[in-house]
This record gives structure tokens, sequence and C-alpha cells, in this order.
């Protein structure tokens, strides 16, 4: 299999960044109050679900992609350093641009903390907390995969697996009952991850037959999240049975697709790491640029927020120039998605 130009995983990867931009830009977002109707108060709950159900499968499936692409390569050490250097690299450079940023955009210097080591922080004005803990995460999972590769008893790895998805899935619908949640940037929301990529990766036959059955868990275990915000749980992003579920199901759907060659989908992919790391940067500054300026669009007049699918049609189209003129800079290595990430 020509693992450079697979159009499925292509097409995965596509998926996942546009869910992405979904999640952090949010086109579709309705001004409700006590006075709201109550069919805009219905729609504005559904399209609220429909983001938290199925936008967040993006950082799941990338890892999931990310983790069975290092698994089909057969990873010895040699490999193992090859990539764990490709991703320090990244993760430094955005790191340490992610800083200079937010100093000069906030003029205050960040304390040292362990979440700034780990690519979380500091946060954006107006845009969150930094992406960049998934490379940090990433690592980490890809040290973690290439132990668990490391075992040759089938036996072990099987008992292994179960024990974590199990205990996973358990973890996380007690944290769910409990009201309580799981912080997103965790490495205890992504473990599971491992051992499913591998199990795709190595039996693949085995594990997409039974896709019917996840899109089931998925769509029941979203029922239930809903059930549980409707009565005020609190919840975590990741560390929920119908994102594993979700995840697990879409990847099974598309990779059982024939995808034929698509430049859009090519294009999205290629560039992925550089929409997911820049578009939070122009997110900040037009957010900054409205508040300067005490720009209004009359949200008074309509229900739907217009300012949000505005700056979001912005921030695309200046993260796609940013990308455009890098790659044809020595900076290009930071923006294009690497075969194996």
């Amino acid at each position: 299999m020509n693992i450079e130009r697979d159009n499925r995983l292509d097409a995965l990867k596509a998926i996942s960044i546009i869910f992405v931009l979904i999640w952090h830009l949010r086109p579709i977002s309705f001004f409700v109050n006590n006075d709201t109707h109550v069919m805009i108060v219905v729609i504005a709950r559904i399209v609220r679900d429909l983001e938290l159900q199925l936008s967040l499968l993006a950082v799941p499936l990338f890892f999931l992609v990310s983790l069975y692409l290092f698994f089909i390569k057969k990873p010895d050490k040699e490999y193992l350093k090859i990539r764990l250097i490709k991703l320090f690299k990244l993760f430094t450079f955005w790191s340490i641009f992610h800083n200079i940023f937010v100093c000069a955009v906030t003029r205050e210097v960040p304390n040292f903390s362990w979440d700034i080591i780990t690519g979380l922080k500091p946060s954006l004005p107006f845009a969150g907390d930094s992406v960049f803990y998934f490379l940090f995460n990433l690592m980490v999972l890809t040290i973690v995969s290439f132990l668990f590769f490391q075992i040759k008893s089938n036996k072990f790895i099987k008992l292994l697996s179960s024990v974590t998805i199990i205990f996973s899935l358990l973890y996380f619908e007690t944290v769910g009952i409990a009201n309580s949640s799981i912080p997103y940037h965790w490495l205890s929301n992504f473990i599971v991850y491992i051992p499913i990529a591998f199990y795709i990766a190595n039996y693949s036959d085995k594990v997409l037959k039974f896709r019917f059955y996840y899109l089931v868990a998925y769509i029941l275990f979203s029922l239930h999240d809903i059930y549980l915000r409707i009565y005020g749980y609190n919840q975590s992003i990741y560390g929920r049975i119908s994102i594993v579920c979700g995840a697990l199901a879409l990847f099974c759907y598309v990779y059982t697709l024939k995808i034929l060659e698509n430049w859009h989908i090519q294009k999205l992919s290629q560039y992925s790491l550089g929409l997911f790391a820049i578009h939070k940067y122009w997110q900040s500054l037009l957010f900054l640029l409205v508040q300067h300026y005490q720009i209004s669009l009359l949200p008074s007049l309509v229900y739907l927020n217009i300012m949000f699918p505005l700056i979001g049609a912005l921030v695309v189209l200046l993260t796609i120039v940013s990308i455009y003129l890098l790659k044809s800079t020595s900076l290009k290595q930071f923006i294009g998605s690497h075969s194996n990430l």
C-alpha cells in the first residue's frame, strides 16, 4: 500500500481539519436569552450538540491516523528516532513562535509552567489555549506505541489491549456519571487509541467488519451525552465513549471507501498541519481588531450571530494565504503534513 498517497487517509485528515476549524471558529452561532423564540433555542441546541458530538472527533481522529501510520511502518529504533526528531522540531518551532506571538500581542511575559512545556499555554486572546499540546502528546504516544509494538507475545498484546480499552471506557463513563470531566489535554484521553490503531494496522479486516456496530454505539452514547447535558452534567471534551466510537466508526467507514484522487482533499490533507497551527493566530488578531475598533454588525436585529461566520471566513482565507506564502520558503517543513504525522 502506498502510504504517501492513500486517498482514504487524505480524506480522513481533510475531514479532521474541517472539524477542527468548525469547532474553533463556530460559524453557526445564535444569540439566545430568556426572550428567544423556542424554535431558535431548539435549533441552537441542535447545532451545539452537533459541534460537541461531531467536531470533537477531529483530534482523536488525527491521533488514530497518525498511530495507524506508525504501526504500518513496523517501526524499529531508527524509524522511532527519525519520527521523534521530526515531531520535536515541529513542536519546538511552533512553541517558540506561539510564545513570541503571545508576548507581542499581550505585552506580557507568561509565567513559566508545566503547561508551557507541554504546549498548552500561554493562551491566545479570544482564541484560547495553544493547540500544540497535540504535538507533545503525539511524541509521548509515539514512544508508548513503540514499546507496545516491541511486545512479542500475541496473548499479552491481546490482554493489554483489552485492559487498556475497557479501563479507558469505564474511566470515561465513571467520570461523566460523577458529574466531573477530564481536562482535554490529558494523555488519559488518548491512550485508548494505541491498541485501536495497532489492531487496525495489523488486523484490519477483523476490525473493519464491525464498523456498523461502532456507528450504533456512537449514536447511542451520543444520545447519552446529550441527555446528561440537558440535566447540567459536566462532560469531558475527549474523554467520552461516544468520541472513541465515533472516531473509530468514521475511520472504518472512510477506510472502506474507494475514494478517487481529489485536489481539494489532497491539499487539505497536505497542509492540515499548517491550517491546524496558524488559524488561531488570525482568529485572535481579528477579534482583537473587532474589540479595539468596537465594530458592530447589528446583532440585535437577527438571532444568528453574524460576526462569527464573517470572522471565520476571514480566518480561513488569511490562513490559506499564509500557507501559500510560507510553502515557498524554508519554513514549508513546518506547515506541510509529514506522511506519518
